[in-house]
């Protein structure tokens, strides 16, 4: 990932320990399908639930949809973010700044 937006400028991590927010939307994610998954397969299997199998399914998911949706969640996060705390003048400058400039 790009430090700053090539569109506009603005520098995605505006300050120390920035993507906690998007680590705890992965985690959420994961933990909520972990559950969804877990409750789909078990509702339409019951009473015999294939127990083994829903544990390789499980940590299978578990291992790699945090993996995969990580860039996913860190532009949830931003959108969130600037949508909560929107730029400030001074960072607005300093993204107009990091723009190239068009040769004249």
């Amino acid at each position: 990932m790009t430090d700053t937006c090539p569109g506009c400028g603005h520098c995605f991590e505006r300050e120390q320990g920035y993507w906690l927010g998007a680590v705890i939307i992965n985690t959420a994610s994961t933990f909520a399908l972990f559950i969804a998954i877990g409750i789909a397969i078990v509702s339409a299997t019951w009473p015999n639930v294939p127990w083994q199998t829903l544990l390789i399914i499980t940590l299978a998911f578990n291992g790699l949809f945090p993996v995969l949706f990580y860039p996913f969640s860190k532009t949830i996060w931003v959108a969130l973010d600037l949508g909560v705390r929107p730029l400030e003048p001074v960072e607005a400058a300093a993204a107009s700044s990091r723009l190239p400039r068009e040769p004249t």
